[in-house]
């Protein structure tokens, strides 16, 4: 790989990572770097996300999916489940934390892609997923840290919405940018009905926030989503895929490390241990690449 390349897949990689960081203070207001600011509800934060997601790509939309139905299907789980559950889930978890439990989506792609799709796996990608799980369980089994662990699960549901979204676009291959614009579409309306249902105070907290809550959105969008996601597929067209994922797993490291200097995260044997067993197990799925899923599909599981 060209050095050129490897730092642009770096770059994406402390993006990806950062956005654990930027999302915790999107929907609480940790590390408290705004005084009396507590958080955009997370339903609304994802309304705001997607709604800009859709703004900006909406050039790129047409023509319209032929399977419409199915595409909706993709951007209510890729796109809106996966996001609010996220968000939600960082209500209660840490930033490292859920960087690793995100991680879940890949071996839980792989079990669905078995399932559904007729993908054959072999020992080593086996082992992959149980390794895989047994790192995320000793992250969140922390009895003692109950809130931590409810949050942490919410995120494991994130990944598994995302999981079946993966397998639903194997029935819509579209590239990055007109799906990301549909994603932003489908999502952004019943987020939106959701968060005017549920929630309260929207208004409120994005004046509290002030501009660093629309400079968070800013970047989840344009830098997670358009640059990151851009960059890494523009790799994976000249790079063997088995080559690109692999070195995507800096992004949860990044994310680790960022709590832990940033938010303040605990640190503890069990987030040692189970993030080396997660990113192993992860890792070791990733160089043995799902033959009936996408590699880019995949990679989401890298970022919020």
């Amino acid at each position: 790989m060209r050095l050129r390349d490897f730092l642009a897949l770096m770059a994406v990689c402390v993006v990806w990572g950062i956005n654990f960081i930027v999302a915790k203070f999107s929907v609480t207001g940790a590390p408290g770097w705004v005084p009396g600011f507590e958080g955009v509800p997370p339903i609304f934060f994802a309304f705001m996300r997607f709604a800009l997601l859709y703004a900006v790509l909406a050039p790129w939309i047409r023509p319209i999916p032929a399977k419409l139905g199915t595409m909706i299907a993709i951007g209510l789980t890729m796109g809106a489940a996966q996001y609010v559950l996220m968000f939600m889930g960082l209500r209660w978890a840490t930033p490292s934390g859920m960087a690793i439990a995100v991680q879940t989506g890949v071996p839980f792609a792989t079990i669905l892609s078995v399932i559904f799709l007729k993908e054959k796996v072999g020992l080593p990608r086996v082992m992959g997923i149980i390794v895989s799980f047994i790192g995320v369980a000793l992250v969140i089994a922390n009895p003692a840290e109950l809130d931590l662990s409810i949050g942490l699960l919410i995120g494991i549901g994130a990944a598994f919405a995302a999981a079946v979204g993966m397998i639903l676009v194997k029935q819509m291959p579209l590239d990055s940018i007109r799906m990301q614009a549909w994603i932003g579409l489908i999502s952004a309306p019943p987020l939106l009905a959701l968060s005017l249902t549920f929630e309260t105070g929207q208004m409120q907290a994005l004046v509290d926030g002030g501009w660093l809550i629309f400079l968070a959105v800013a970047f989840t969008v344009l830098l997670v989503n358009v640059f990151g996601h851009g960059v890494f597929y523009n790799l994976l067209q000249r790079y063997d895929a088995t080559l690109i994922a692999p070195l995507t797993l800096m992004a949860p490291f990044i994310g680790v490390i960022a709590g832990l200097t940033v938010t303040g995260d605990p640190f503890g044997w069990r987030l040692i241990a189970g993030g080396a067993l997660t990113l192993i197990g992860v890792g070791i799925i990733a160089l043995r690449p799902n033959r009936k899923l996408p590699t880019a599909a995949l990679a989401r599981e890298k970022t919020l």
